[in-house]
């Protein structure tokens, strides 16, 4: 035998149990406040570049403490004029570094070259422990 439910000011009745009908949207904005309150934002902070105060003036370096690298819209990179791929930047900038500790790394980037190309190859440049860098856009 079937039992209907009958309604009666907010509340449905099924035989001996009932079932409140207006504490569920109590419920839906308590567990909506809840989560609203709990989430945590991700916050992007990019890449961190010290800039040059304005009194600054530009330092005089020679061409060996200068090493050049170029990344362009193809993803192909050049280290001082010659063509080298992603994993031989660490590689030579590591060389030149062990050399010449004061290295100076010139990152230019093509304008429209892929942002995390970029990051990979900087990454790669901190790997091989070179602590002054300097990125600069390419001219086309």
């Amino acid at each position: 035998m079937h039992r209907r439910a009958r309604r009666f000011r907010n509340r449905f009745v099924i035989g001996a149990g009932e079932f409140q009908a207006a504490s569920m949207s109590d419920l839906a904005f308590l567990l909506l406040i809840f989560f609203v309150v709990s989430t945590v934002f991700a916050i992007e902070s990019g890449v961190v570049i010290p800039l040059p105060s304005r009194g600054a003036s530009p330092a005089r370096v020679k061409r060996q403490q200068v090493v050049q690298v170029r990344a362009f819209a193809d993803r192909s990179l050049t280290v001082d004029g010659n063509a080298a791929s992603l994993a031989d930047v660490r590689a030579r900038v590591a060389a030149r570094t062990a050399v010449t500790p004061d290295l100076i790394v010139i990152l230019m980037t093509a304008p429209d070259a892929d942002y995390g190309f970029m990051v990979d190859v900087l990454d790669e440049i901190k790997l091989a422990n070179c602590r002054r860098i300097s990125l600069k856009t390419l001219d086309t």
